[in-house]
């Protein structure tokens, strides 16, 4: 198998139709593995993201027969850089996995894991996992347990014991009477009373969101969800607001969101957001909201109800409510799958060949100097060295570890860092500056001398160049010869710096001209 990788979203705009064409062949394919789902989740993520396609060889006109779309994420700790790789989904999609044409899987998914394994992580967290038996199977064993370490992830709630590994969904039939008889006689009655209130218009309605409705109720939506979970998650709240945010309204836009909220007159009272496929005709219950001091008609099952009812209405086969088996998802006639969360993890703890992905550099190096900033040198000084390590000339690495090790008054190492960083970025003046400072530092004042008389070169204005070459000159014991050379490394510059300097020369010859003229 010829694996090709894409990471930019020009490229995976080129893939769309024989991503769909693979998507409508393969059975176990879901909306989080659809590609106007991942198109826009992966355009809105902080982080690489990257997407593992195969074909049957190297030639550029075969089609792909398989798509694994993944992500990498790092973390500076314990004075190393450790790399989580995840499914491209998380955290937004309830399930992840691959897509493959059937009559592939088993050449494909061995082929993904054998070079899965050849990068650089150290953990591999196949997490919310909707894949046969028959997939993981091949997907894992790859990855001996004697070279790995397996972590099976508990996924029943402490608080409230549901189970977020079992995931109930509806199959739906063809007619809405038909569905309704195969519910229990209590839950058909509840449902049609609910639907016979806010089908009647009066005092109960329903409302679907449109292009022009969509942000308000989006952000109805999204209060309510937040008012009954902040004080379970607390200030992660926060960032999941505004990811399923991003998240619901990019879908929106491809029409992949369906929104109905349930007023009581003017007020609403709940709103639920369903994610369709009209690919593979699911309809996927993602969020829903309630007014909590609301007290009457029970809104979750209006909702619900009035979504599944108009899923049938458009010819759909399922209705999927995701993760988590609360047990009124049940009254709806589901029946459940469950879905599989594993993490991989390295012997040593170390990343795979001691080294980052290239694609972690920005990441890495982002981390490493919040790290420098806060005072934590040790941690920030494992990040940049990880970077040189792949990247030895990278630019921001070398100034800002030559910048830690001068502080540190390892001045010789600060040295060869600032060397490199001048034959990398010669126009830089900042470059030739530090390396001036080190060779100070060192007692190399004519070295220093040199550099300095650089920067005055490239940066003649600034005032920093003129007292750093007088101050190594006066070192030198060449103070008759400081006026001369500022004088011929600043030529013909004329900046503000550079007057005033002229100016300033020149005031013992103007006053020694005019006590002569007194005098005379």
């Amino acid at each position: 198998m010829h694996i090709d990788i894409i990471e930019d979203l020009p490229s995976l705009a080129k893939l769309e139709e024989n991503w769909n064409a693979v998507y409508d062949a393969d059975d176990e394919a879901q909306i989080f593995l659809s590609w106007k789902w991942l198109n826009g989740w992966l355009s809105c993520i902080p982080g690489p993201w990257f997407i593992l396609a195969a074909k049957a060889g190297d030639a550029a006109d075969l089609p792909y027969v398989a798509f694994f779309p993944l992500r990498l994420q790092i973390r500076i700790e314990k004075s190393d850089v450790v790399s989580d790789m995840r499914m491209a989904g998380n955290f937004a999609a309830d399930y992840t996995g691959l897509i493959c044409r059937p009559e592939m899987e088993n050449k494909v998914i061995p082929a993904f894991a054998r070079y899965v394994r050849q990068m650089n992580w150290t953990r591999l967290n196949l997490d919310n996992l909707r894949m046969s038996e028959r997939r993981v199977r091949l997907l894992l064993a790859c990855f001996p347990k004697a070279g790995y370490r397996y972590t099976e992830l508990n996924r029943i709630n402490k608080v409230d014991g549901i189970d977020n590994g079992l995931c109930p969904y509806v199959t739906l039939p063809k007619s809405w009477d038909a569905y309704l008889e195969s519910l229990s006689p209590n839950t058909r009655q509840k449902i049609r009373r609910l639907l016979k209130q806010v089908d009647a218009k009066g005092e109960y309605r329903v409302t679907v969101a449109t292009p022009e409705t969509f942000a308000q109720d989006l952000k109805t939506l999204l209060g309510f969800w937040e008012t009954k979970w902040r004080p379970r998650k607390g200030d992660r709240v926060d960032s999941l607001v505004q990811s399923n945010g991003v998240m619901l309204t990019r879908s929106f836009e491809t029409g992949q969101v369906y929104l109905p909220t349930f007023w009581h007159g003017d007020r609403a009272v709940a709103a639920l957001a369903t994610l369709v496929d009209p690919r593979k005709r699911t309809f996927s219950f993602y969020m829903t909201g309630r007014d909590e001091t609301f007290d009457g008609p029970p809104p979750g099952v209006m909702l619900h109800a009035f979504s599944i009812r108009h899923a049938i209405e458009l010819g759909y086969t399922e209705y999927d409510f995701l993760r988590g088996n609360e047990p009124y998802k049940y009254s709806f006639g589901c029946a459940e799958r469950k879905i599989l969360g594993t993490v991989l993890e390295t012997r040593n703890g170390k990343n795979l060949s001691g080294r980052i992905d290239v694609r972690c550099i920005p990441d890495v190096l982002q981390q490493a100097t919040a790290l420098h900033r806060k005072g934590k040198t040790a941690d920030a000084e494992m990040g940049y060295r990880r970077i040189l390590d792949v990247q030895p000339k990278h630019a921001d690495a070398l100034h800002r570890l030559g910048q830690l090790l001068a502080a540190k008054t390892d001045f010789t190492a600060a040295k060869r860092l600032f060397r490199t960083l001048t034959t990398v970025r010669p126009d830089a003046a900042k470059a030739w500056q530090c390396l001036g400072q080190v060779c100070e530092s060192l007692g190399q004042y004519e070295e220093a001398l040199r550099q300095h008389l650089e920067f005055m070169r490239l940066q003649p204005d600034s005032p920093d160049g003129f007292v750093a070459v007088a101050r190594c000159m006066a070192k030198l014991g060449r103070l008759a010869e400081i006026n001369a050379a500022l004088l011929a490394a600043i030529e013909p510059a004329s900046g503000p710096s550079v007057r005033k300097w002229r100016d300033w020369r020149s005031i013992p010859d103007r006053r020694a001209a005019r006590e002569n003229s007194i005098s005379a």
